[in-house]
């Protein structure tokens, strides 16, 4: 007997709702609400809704402690969710207005819509008791995260006499589903931050991950709904002035834009012209004391915008610190040179989504250099495989990093379940990678393969990893090639609830790395002896660290002062302290302290950081970082400070600062963002950039750099 690929999907359907308990059906609606956060609409007195919440923390499988109400609906444009979170005014704690924010330290309600049925991928949606309204995208069943990415979609909140209410509106072009399925997999989320509890609808167990896609009840009833034509075009302007110091001024306009089209109701395509990221926040300051290349994260919208299609390997898991030893694309590599700065962009194509069991993401992107154009593609396929299992492949082509042409090719797999022992998650990945480089021949490889089982008392991960030595990712991230890394790591997580203490976190992990000779260049062992995590939110971590370093040549670790450490072999052991009081407090402190022998020397780490809250519309964080290392070749302290100062006028309106100085480079970056939502999609921002240098006599500082641009941007959704 031959089944279609319909009759397929709709089996797999069949066989995923037989294991799924809760659900609740929606219907649709002619009168909409009005979205403003007061849930007085007449819509809301017949719409079905949720009030059977158990908490995953601290109590798990208890009720949730204060009443939730959770109301659905929908018309044919958008789906409405009603909420009404009964609670003590006075003790709510909501501190955030700013979209996009973290919101983990407020009270705040979170949506997870499973809109495939795949058990797999989810959009997720949040908003606080102020209206800070937040979106991401969940992938490989909770392990990624892509908190980066902006839907188009519309929420308001208010705190009132029995708690807080929150009304959002999600326009059905902002997701992407099947329409022949009627049934969308939801997660309901309440966080109580002050009692350090959530409570989930339907019920989750400790064992799965946060924002875990397979255990979600059903919403059935979803038919009728319209994408419209699927295209939004979102075209900008931009006017400015850049100056530097003995230059003329520089005045600067540009226009161009972005085109969104929806080739079907699962894969989107995006077209880029002239791409402008100028409204991008500012990277965080780094001094690197490594003999590697540090990790920058991705800022920008265009590349955040469905980056999980590409996640290959190891880096399919957000938390899986070893994916950062191999990523065979890193979207910095296209639009930005090695310090940051950025590259024009003069056109990019990407197509991202899912066809059936197929998850698709495609780019191709053309960049100006001073001499000439540079073309890049990247390609990445998946099929998924029973319920949390798949095969995919990926390519590239072009190098960003050299001249030479290059490519690149692999295969990755992962084999994995949600219900090992009735509840548990165990999962088996493996990739192999080859690339091809001019001028190189041999060794152009990379392979690994790891067991993961990522659980609350039992928590461990054995794996293997190799690189060639000629093995380049073009437009990749590979900071150290040559070595062949083993890793294991094992913790365990008791959760005693006596002493006011929720949780203790004991265990630790060991890396062990060689180059192809099998020669011992690093060994990392760390022991956390405790962490102890305080129902009243607060944190004490005390750690122990043992490294072991091959040095092939000398090592310039300070070079500005000729500073080096000598060719050779070390073992040194470092211990730690680190302590947070709660962040959902107006004012927090979290401190970080390790200190002990480093090479043939000492040195001492102290990071700070802090944050408060003036009333509700201001805050202020500070940061600091101090190296302080002495060596038998010369001595010498590194410190980087942070300084944030943010007004929220609404969540609509608002104002961030962010100045810098390390005392390397002895300058100061301030970067100002002015951001107005007109509406969801149509945004207006005011971003002024500087850069003060030391003048000459050094007792003094000059504005080296400076720059003001307006940029406005409009949303045409048809």
């Amino acid at each position: 007997m031959q089944l279609s690929l319909g009759q397929i999907q709709l089996n797999q359907v069949e066989d995923t709702v037989a294991g799924r308990k809760k659900s609740i059906e929606v219907f649709m609606i002619d009168d909409p609400p009005k979205i403003d956060g007061v849930m007085n609409d007449p819509v809301w007195k017949t719409a079905p809704y949720i009030d059977e919440f158990y908490q995953r923390e601290p109590n798990n499988g208890e009720p949730i402690t204060k009443p939730t109400k959770v109301y659905l609906c929908f018309d044919e444009k958008t789906l409405y969710i009603g909420f009404q979170c009964f609670d003590d005014p006075d003790k709510i704690t909501a501190k955030e207005l700013l979209r996009d924010i973290s919101l983990g330290e407020d009270d705040r309600v979170q949506v997870i819509l499973d809109t495939y049925l795949d058990g797999r991928n989810a959009f997720w949606f949040q908003i606080g008791p102020l209206g800070s309204i937040g979106d991401a995208l969940v992938s490989d069943n909770g392990a990624g995260f892509n908190k980066q990415w902006d839907g188009i979609w519309e929420g308001k909140a208010k705190i009132n006499d029995h708690g807080w209410d929150a009304e959002i509106a999600i326009p059905f072009k902002t997701l992407n589903f099947r329409p022949d399925q009627d049934i969308w997999g939801l997660k309901l989320i309440r966080n109580i931050k002050r009692n350090l509890e959530r409570s989930y609808w339907p019920d989750a167990n400790l064992n799965t991950y946060g924002f875990q896609v397979s255990d979600a009840g059903l919403m059935k009833g979803m038919k009728g709904m319209s994408q419209g034509f699927g295209l939004d075009i979102q075209p900008y302007a931009l006017v400015g002035i850049e100056r530097k110091t003995g230059e003329e001024n520089n005045f600067k306009w540009d226009i161009g834009g972005d085109a969104f089209y929806q080739i079907s109701s699962g894969l989107n395509a995006a077209l880029t012209i002239n791409t402008d990221f100028a409204q991008t926040e500012a990277d965080d300051r780094q001094i690197n004391l490594t003999r590697f290349s540090l990790f920058f994260p991705e800022k920008r919208d265009f590349f955040l915008d469905g980056a999980n299609y590409f996640n290959f390997g190891f880096n399919t898991d957000s938390r899986n610190r070893y994916g950062q030893r191999m990523i065979p694309y890193f979207s910095r590599r296209i639009g930005l040179d090695e310090n940051g700065n950025p590259i024009p962009i003069v056109v990019g194509l990407k197509m991202i989504g899912q066809a059936g069991n197929w998850n698709i993401g495609a780019l191709n992107s053309t960049q100006k250099t001073d001499s000439s154009y540079q073309n890049f593609t990247v390609a990445r396929v998946s099929h998924n495989i029973g319920k949390q299992s798949y095969i995919g492949i990926i390519g590239s082509k072009g190098n960003a990093i050299g001249p030479e042409s290059n490519w690149l090719a692999g295969v990755d797999f992962k084999i994995g379940t949600d219900s090992f022992k009735g509840d548990k998650n165990l999962m088996f990945t493996g990739y192999a990678v080859k690339s091809n480089t001019e001028g190189y021949d041999e060794d152009e490889y990379s392979f690994g393969a790891e067991v993961n089982y990522p659980n609350d008392f039992l928590n461990f991960r054995v794996g293997y990893q190799q690189i060639g030595e000629n093995y380049l990712a073009g437009l990749g991230f590979v900071p150290r090639p040559g070595i062949r890394e083993s890793f294991a790591n094992l913790f365990f997580g008791p959760r005693p609830n006596k002493w006011g203490i929720m949780k203790i976190n004991t265990g630790g992990f060991i890396n062990y790395i060689t180059d192809m000779a099998n020669t011992l260049q690093t060994r990392d062992i760390f022991l956390k002896i405790a962490e102890f995590e305080f129902l009243s939110g607060e944190i004490a971590e005390y750690s122990l660290n043992n490294t072991y370093e091959y040095l092939y040549e000398d090592f310039y670790i300070f070079p500005r002062d000729s500073i080096w450490i000598d060719a050779g072999t070390y073992s040194f052991w470092r211990q730690g302290i680190e302590l947070s009081t709660a962040p959902r407090r107006m004012f927090w402190i979290a401190t970080d302290i390790s200190w002990g022998d480093f090479f043939d020397g000492k040195r001492m780490d102290i990071e700070l950081k802090s944050g408060l809250k003036i009333g509700i519309p201001v805050f202020i964080g500070l940061e600091f970082e101090h190296n302080k290392v002495d060596l038998p070749r010369g001595s010498f302290t590194v410190n980087v400070y942070r300084i944030k100062g943010d007004v929220y006028f609404s969540p609509d309106i608002t104002l961030t600062n962010f100045i810098q100085y390390d005392n390397l480079s002895e300058s100061w970056g301030w970067q100002s963002r002015f951001q107005w939502i007109l509406k969801p999609g149509n945004e207006i921002h005011f971003v002024w950039n500087s850069l003060v240098l030391p003048a000459t006599s050094r007792d003094q500082f000059l504005l080296s750099e400076n720059s003001a641009l307006l940029k406005v941007n409009y949303n045409f959704r048809f």
